[in-house]
């Protein structure tokens, strides 16, 4: 007997997971523009466009997570842009730490980026004197195992509005529709949430239009227009940063 060859997401799966393997060098010279940021929220838009598709089409009352392929995206993003003598981790652990991506520089770690797509577990406790212990543990924590300054630790958001209001008002303008200077305080000062609304799903639609059952039509060029005004913080800041870590690098 042969098998029954009627889904073909198996197939397409594995194309999926083999293309993060199949990196194009990025020129340098991108990192004085806003291009990568513009094609990593065209990316995450058009996967976030596909699951919102698949929730009308499939009758799906809940959406798939794309927690796991955020991190990968970053991480793939970051192998194509930083030079050769950076070694690219994902989930190593140490002690009772694993952050998802840990940057390796002449054979030593270097970077240590935790990527979330929402606050999760960091939510301050407002009943602990420190609100931010749970963070700031965790950040420790990672330096001592990994000989990484805490200079070089940072966490990298998808979106400043998965974390709720009083989150979202540190980084982001409403009103004017911009980003706001990245706050000075911990664990803000820590935090690089690249994007504003990168989900269709959520974005305003016409009145009495039932998103549930429905999706708009999207294509590339709209939503690449849509990124300029939707970026909080710039991917190539944060991969310049990265370059200018040595300073912290005992």
């Amino acid at each position: 007997m042969t098998p029954i060859k009627i889904f073909k997401g198996s197939d397409l799966y594995g194309e999926l997971l083999d293309s993060f393997t199949i990196i194009e060098k990025i020129d340098h010279s991108l990192l004085d523009t806003d291009i990568i940021s513009k094609s990593i929220y065209l990316d995450l838009v058009k996967m976030k466009f596909a699951g919102w598709r698949h929730r009308v089409n499939f009758k799906r009352k809940k959406k798939h997570t794309i927690s796991e392929f955020f991190q990968d995206i970053v991480a793939f993003y970051l192998k194509a842009i930083l030079p050769d003598e950076y070694e690219i981790e994902l989930e190593t652990k140490i002690g009772k730490t694993q952050p998802d991506i840990a940057i390796k520089k002449d054979g030593k770690y270097y970077f240590i980026i935790e990527v979330k797509t929402n606050i999760g577990w960091a939510r301050p406790d407002n009943s602990l004197e420190d609100p931010h212990k749970e963070i700031k543990e965790r950040v420790e924590g990672l330096s001592n195992n990994f000989n990484v300054p805490t200079e070089n630790i940072i966490y990298i958001f998808e979106d400043h509005g998965n974390a709720g209001k009083e989150f979202s008002e540190n980084f982001w303008d409403k009103k004017n529709h911009k980003p706001k200077n990245r706050p000075s305080d911990f664990p803000f000062s820590i935090i690089r949430p690249l994007f504003n609304g990168n989900d269709p799903y959520y974005w305003n639609h016409a009145k009495g239009f039932n998103k549930q059952a429905a999706y708009i039509e999207l294509d590339e060029t709209t939503i690449f227009n849509l990124a300029e005004n939707n970026i909080v913080t710039k991917f190539e800041d944060i991969v310049k940063e990265i370059l200018a870590a040595d300073k912290n690098v005992k």
